[in-house]
């Protein structure tokens, strides 16, 4: 039985034979997905920036925005882009949440002109507050938490408490904008744990610009596609796709990179969003998939 616990028991990486096959699989992966793969995923909009600061306001619009297929969003976000133009950070110190109405007649599912104006604004006060994000972020960081999940939950109950009179004289905080900035335990969120990869982790693809978090205690950012591939590798066995979720997955793939766990999270995400792991069996795919090996697709 799948959930019965023998299923689990044998293909979890924790036992040291699949972990050993697994490890070798996930790393040809990593290195298969890279710069070259980077317009297929919204950590693109970024890399078109060289200043810190404007990586930082473009890296969390985009992720905040990254719900939903990708050639959906990607309009959408580049729309963003091109009204705050090529100086994020001179736009966000200028802004005028009262004044800018280019914003107007902007929908996305959830979220709609008034969401962005917001999320624009609270940008603003938080480089006002703090000089950028990750000062921002890092004071609800301490040195000794295990993980991020404590720095997360104090940032976003700080950016949901933000006096924003200004731009919305009532004062209520719209369902869209919340849905930007999702509490950990209530969902996976799996665009903040993305946010924060970019700007924790150092490679090709992340940027490694917040250097106080360590890699170690990044949480995996969850999605469909992570979520059905963790499956199918054994790294989880929840349905949820929630925060236990992420966490566990978070916590198995610690037995192959206990310094950088969460490194094959573009790699494996590549597979669900480019349909090389397709949602409905494909025998054609599977023969050529690179996770064949230890794959336990039923």
């Amino acid at each position: 039985m799948m959930d019965g616990g023998l299923w689990y028991v044998i293909i979890m990486p924790t036992h040291e034979n699949n972990r050993a096959r697994l490890k070798p699989l996930l790393d040809d992966l990593y290195k298969k997905y890279s710069l070259s793969h980077l317009e297929s995923d919204p950590v693109y909009f970024p890399h078109q920036y060289k200043d810190l600061l404007d990586i930082e306001i473009v890296g969390l619009i985009s992720s905040a925005l990254a719900y939903g297929k990708v050639d959906l969003f990607k309009p959408r976000i580049a729309y963003i882009l091109e009204v705050i133009g090529k100086s994020p950070s001179a736009y966000i110190r200028s802004f005028d949440p009262a004044g800018e109405r280019r914003f107007d007649s902007f929908v996305y599912r959830f979220n709609r002109g008034p969401d962005i104006v917001h999320l624009l604004h609270v940008i603003q006060l938080i480089i006002k507050d703090s000089g950028s994000i990750k000062g921002f972020f890092l004071k609800g960081y301490m040195t000794d938490d295990p993980d991020i999940e404590r720095a997360l939950s104090s940032f976003v109950n700080r950016v949901l408490e933000m006096d924003c009179m200004e731009a919305f004289p009532d004062g209520r905080l719209s369902d869209g904008f919340r849905h930007l900035f999702p509490t950990p335990g209530k969902g996976g969120c799996k665009r903040l744990n993305m946010y924060l990869r970019w700007m924790v982790r150092k490679d090709s693809i992340d940027f490694g610009l917040w250097k106080e978090i360590p890699s170690s205690k990044l949480i995996m950012p969850i999605d469909t596609h992570v979520a059905r591939l963790s499956r199918y590798l054994g790294l989880s066995k929840r349905k949820s796709v929630d925060w236990k979720m992420a966490k566990e997955v978070t916590e198995a793939l610690k037995m192959l990179d206990r310094m950088d766990p969460v490194k094959y999270d573009f790699a494996l995400s590549r597979l669900g969003i480019l349909n090389e792991c397709p949602a409905k069996r494909d025998e054609s795919k599977c023969w050529e998939c690179g996770i064949r090996g230890v794959c336990v697709r039923p």
